[in-house]
């Protein structure tokens, strides 16, 4: 296939027996899908039937608890969950890091087994490779079933995701498990695979927004970065309520183990929320809630002791809105970036476009995370 997979065909030699080797590309991707996703919902789920098992005071069943645990490993694959009336759509970025982890690790054993004796690329403008393009048709294709196959099989439980959802979250989580492989084995030498794709995107995409992409990115990590610094600084100046709610919940040492693991792989999550109070815009827990910078209106909350860090209803303090210096001063780095990212003798114009499109992209990387 490409240069960079032919390197790696002594590491795909010293596979282990079991490892996915003969057989058609296609079947090797079907099955490296399948396994990794049941790999990591054995990974999510197993747990939460260890934790069954130590509870002495759980009065359900083991399939009760598997059930739960298979479910939360559809949440990981952003599957909305639902429990009586109520509905679970945060996906925890830490724990869908699990899911994909494993993807990733499962296609890149494909790629690296890819026979590069024979290349079999599609040059169609803009086509990837046609091996490339089997190995993540496959891939995504089986790991969405053992999703769908999940959703099917804990539908009437307490705690269940639709089938809808199911699909496509575990095809989401498929498809990015297929590009940060092919990320990784290229190492960004994508004409190798695409030289289609690769033609049309330094023809089309505009070299100031080439130059932008890095910068912005660094920008939005910046604002992610000082959002995660707030979180962590808030929880500790309340740490004495939220010791309080785990108190008024009680539970033996298991299930506060679980319950603190479950708030630190929302951390992520959390440290968004507070980037975005810090622009400005603020956020909510549902309809008829928000927290901005003058006023706290939270609503109706349930015990979970993180929550105790949120600042109690009504209004805050003046001053708050200074809080905003912060993306401020990101957006200051980004530009600085952007302009040491062009020629030191290029007009202004141009180091104003690159500066503009890094600021843009920064805002979108915000938004859409």
């Amino acid at each position: 296939m490409s240069q960079l997979l032919r390197d790696r065909r002594a590491t795909a030699s010293r596979l282990p027996p079991d490892a996915l080797t003969g057989g058609p590309l296609t079947w090797r991707s079907m099955v490296a899908g399948g396994s990794a996703a049941v790999v990591s919902m054995l990974t999510i789920a197993l747990p939460a039937l260890l934790v069954w098992v130590a509870s002495a005071e759980s009065t359900v069943e083991w399939t009760r608890a598997f059930s739960v645990g298979s479910s939360i490993w559809l949440l990981a694959n952003g599957a909305p969950l639902g429990a009586g009336l109520a509905t679970i759509s945060m996906t925890p970025w830490l724990l869908t890091a699990i899911p994909l982890g494993i993807a990733t690790i499962a296609v890149r054993r494909v790629l690296v087994q890819i026979d590069d004796e024979r290349p079999r690329r599609s040059e169609t403008r803009g086509g990837p490779g046609r091996d490339v393009a089997n190995v993540a048709v496959a891939f995504v294709c089986s790991y969405t079933g053992v999703g769908l196959l999940i959703a099917l099989a804990t539908s009437g439980q307490p705690l269940h995701a639709s089938a809808l959802g199911s699909v496509l979250g575990t095809a989401v989580v498929g498809a990015m498990a297929v590009l940060a492989a092919v990320a990784l084995e290229l190492r960004g030498d994508i004409g190798s695979v695409a030289p289609g794709l690769s033609r049309l995107l330094k023809a089309r995409l505009p070299v100031n927004l080439r130059r932008a992409i890095r910068p912005g990115l660094v920008g939005a990590f910046a604002v992610f970065g000082a959002g995660l610094v707030l979180t962590i600084g808030v929880i500790v100046a309340h740490r004495d309520r939220i010791g309080q709610l785990y108190d008024t919940l009680g539970g033996d040492p298991v299930g506060i183990s679980v319950l603190t693991l479950g708030q630190l792989l929302a951390l992520p999550n959390v440290a968004i929320w507070a980037a975005s109070w810090m622009a400005g815009p603020g956020f909510a827990f549902g309809q008829g809630t928000s927290i901005t910078w003058s006023h706290s209106t939270p609503g109706l909350l349930p015990l979970i002791p993180g929550l105790g860090a949120l600042p109690d209803p009504g209004t805050l303090p003046a001053g708050l809105w200074l809080v905003a210096l912060v993306p401020v001063a990101a957006g200051v780095l980004v530009g600085w970036r952007a302009v040491r990212s062009v020629a030191r003798l290029s007009s202004w114009q141009v180091k104003a476009r690159v500066a503009a499109a890094a600021c843009v992209v920064a805002a979108l990387t915000l938004t859409l995370a």
